[in-house]
């Protein structure tokens, strides 16, 4: 770390979106000069798991080339249903709801393992799924049925089963929307959401799920929502509070992997660049920024600044560093090459989505929701 520049170090802790099917010149240049950690990928950058596949390798040798000579993080939000990122090449899978209705743990664990050896195949090294929600607000529509449902138990035997799924494939699992947004009606989209919500009250529900997935089947990374908690932390959304970031995601939970927020570009926040320092400093590691360059600019900048100052402690830098260090150790293979393709919609994951679809619509027609093979834990 000592050999880095600031500007290096900052630029881990920022992953970015962009436009377009094919690298751009500007995003390889910044890549190569270490001012980018990651990128995440949406529909707009994905036409055919080939093409795909290529953009991603660009990114990885341009990584490669820079005087880090470390992998990039590779993100998307592929959970199945209405948030899907991937062309119809892929084998595809209904929402969450689905497999929380049908109750069936093993279901979901088979269709992770397929999404996440077709994610593994063109390069991607996180999805950022499961959610971990509770349907609380049937109100909720941000959520709605990405959810797998409205109690605690369903949502922490499918998590896990997602979890675990996609980490045996060898991509990362990013548990989201930590501490749990599904009470919350408003969309941190388009504006900040709050809650009068407890801690007490939000030990015995909403966090019951994360807390689940962090003891039995640990994600690899979680993402922090946009959502104020007043009883909590009474102005500050929580991706950029200490007070759950650090306090209450890695005290009370003990959580060790690597925290990210949610996208900094959402309606929810006024300044994404600000809001990047601000999520560094209170303890994220991985500042999501999927749309403006020119905020992903602003933000290396002024972490490299805070850095230098002293604002981010040496201790806390190298804390952090560490994580992502070994979540790149643990899920960056970046020599893509197009055979592993050949995986890809292939007849086995066919067939897998085929029976799986069955046995969701069957599970729905007749009312079974299954029941959880293991006690939830209790006490929050």
């Amino acid at each position: 770390m000592n050999e880095e520049t600031p500007e290096t170090r900052a630029g881990r802790r920022i992953m970015a979106g962009f436009e377009g099917t094919a690298a751009p010149a500007s995003l390889l240049a910044r890549v190569r000069a270490g001012r980018i950690g990651g990128v995440i990928l949406f529909k707009r950058n994905i036409e055919t798991a080939r093409q795909t596949g290529a953009l991603i390798a660009s990114l990885q040798e341009a990584a490669l080339d820079s005087q880090l000579e470390a992998p990039l993080l590779v993100g998307i939000d592929q959970e199945g249903g209405r948030v899907s990122r991937l062309s119809d090449d892929f084998t595809l899978f209904p929402a969450a709801r689905g497999f929380g209705d049908a109750g069936d743990h093993t279901l979901a664990r088979e269709a992770a393992r397929v999404t996440g050896s077709e994610l593994e195949a063109i390069g991607v090294n996180i999805n950022f799924a499961p959610v971990a929600d509770i349907l609380t607000n049937p109100e909720c529509a941000v959520i709605g049925d990405r959810a797998f449902g409205e109690t605690p138990e369903v949502v922490e035997l499918m998590g896990a089963s997602i979890t675990t799924g996609l980490q045996e494939e060898g991509v990362a699992a990013c548990a989201k929307h930590f501490p749990g947004i599904g009470d919350m009606a408003p969309d941190p989209h388009e504006v900040l959401p709050t809650s009068r919500i407890t801690l007490d009250d939000l030990r015995a529900r909403e966090l019951k799920p994360f807390r689940h997935l962090i003891r039995r089947a640990p994600p690899a990374c979680v993402m922090a929502a946009h959502a104020v908690f007043e009883a909590i932390d009474e102005t500050t959304p929580a991706s950029l509070s200490p007070v759950f970031l650090q306090d209450i995601l890695r005290g009370d939970l003990g959580f060790r992997g690597v925290a990210v927020t949610d996208d900094l570009d959402m309606g929810a926040i006024e300044d994404p660049a600000d809001a990047a320092l601000r999520a560094v400093i209170a303890g994220a590691d991985i500042a999501l920024i999927c749309h403006s360059e020119d905020a992903q600019e602003r933000a290396v900048d002024a972490v490299a600044e805070a850095i230098r100052s002293g604002d981010i402690s040496p201790e806390q830098e190298e804390a952090s560093s560490d994580r992502i260090r070994r979540l790149k150790e643990s899920y960056c293979r970046p020599n893509w090459r197009a055979e592993m393709l050949e995986v890809i919609g292939c007849a086995a994951h066919r067939e897998a989505r085929e029976r799986i679809v069955a046995a969701l619509k069957g599970a729905r027609q007749s009312g079974n929701k299954g029941t959880p093979p293991y006690p939830p834990l209790s006490g929050g």
